[in-house]
């Protein structure tokens, strides 16, 4: 089989089926849509995630590598971060004060755990014993992501929340957590990486984030821009004439045919 068929039936068409799979279990007419949804967006991450095995030669295999690596941390961190923020005074869904220090601890291995990846030999690599180039590009953005997420929701804690002080420092300690990686990664080298490879790294992630940041404010403009041109160009709407006396009477008496009661 070519090369190019294989990565498409072996990586490709798996991945495009896994939200393929999610948005088929979304749908609610039939019992079954749900569980066969759900199993075809299973499958699909299965095969991705065996893409290493199964197209080894295709460069698109080092994806389905990374999310093998990163699957564990990640969950550990988001879970982390879920606990802390819905363990405090919140209306719905509230966690005991223990989930918050369970969420702060699952934060902190899911760090160790990264932090493994980076500086001992737990490092993903592909053919030919270089680091998987998606690695280099997800763990700055991921721990800049972190760092700025956690505290912007400290701070909005503080700012919009109510008696929402212990969670606050928690979302702190995470950024700072986060933060003093980065510092880190780029001060100490690992044995397959650089320090100051890794400071060009996160330079770079930062111009992403940047960028997305602008993106995402232009996008905003624009479609405010948009609505408000629209809005403008719809001509007001045009005045009645009040009510006459018959139409009063007949509003009155329908008003007392409803609301009367038996009296």
């Amino acid at each position: 089989m070519d090369e190019v068929l294989k990565a498409a039936v072996f990586f490709w068409l798996p991945f495009a089926l896994v939200p393929f799979g999610v948005w088929v279990a979304q749908i609610k007419s039939a019992k079954i849509t749900d569980k066969l949804g759900y199993l075809v967006a299973v499958v699909g991450g299965i095969l991705v995630l065996a893409s290493p095995w199964t197209v080894p030669e295709s460069p698109s295999s080092a994806v389905g590598q990374l999310i093998g690596f990163i699957v564990g941390p990640v969950i550990l961190i988001l879970f982390g971060l879920f606990n802390i923020a819905y363990s405090g005074n919140v209306p719905v869904g509230r966690l005991s004060t223990r989930d918050r220090y369970f969420g702060l601890l699952s934060f902190i291995l899911g760090i160790i755990w990264l932090s493994l990846m980076h500086w001992w030999e737990l490092t993903p690599v592909v053919d030919g014993g270089e680091i998987n180039p998606y690695w280099l590009v997800f763990l700055p953005n991921l721990l800049l992501s972190l760092t700025c997420l956690a505290m912007a929701g400290g701070l909005a804690m503080i700012a919009f929340g109510d008696s929402r002080t212990n969670e606050s420092k928690y979302l702190f300690s995470a950024s700072a957590l986060s933060f003093t990686f980065i510092i880190c990664a780029m001060n100490f080298d690992s044995p397959k990486l650089e320090a100051i490879s890794f400071r060009e790294y996160v330079w770079l992630s930062i111009a992403d984030l940047i960028g997305i940041l602008i993106g995402a404010v232009l996008a905003i403009l624009s479609f405010a821009l948009v609505i408000f041109i629209y809005e403008k160009s719809i001509p007001s709407p045009e005045s009645i004439d009040a009510p006459n006396a018959e139409e009063l009477a007949h509003v009155s008496e329908v008003i007392t045919q409803n609301i009367g009661g038996d009296e």
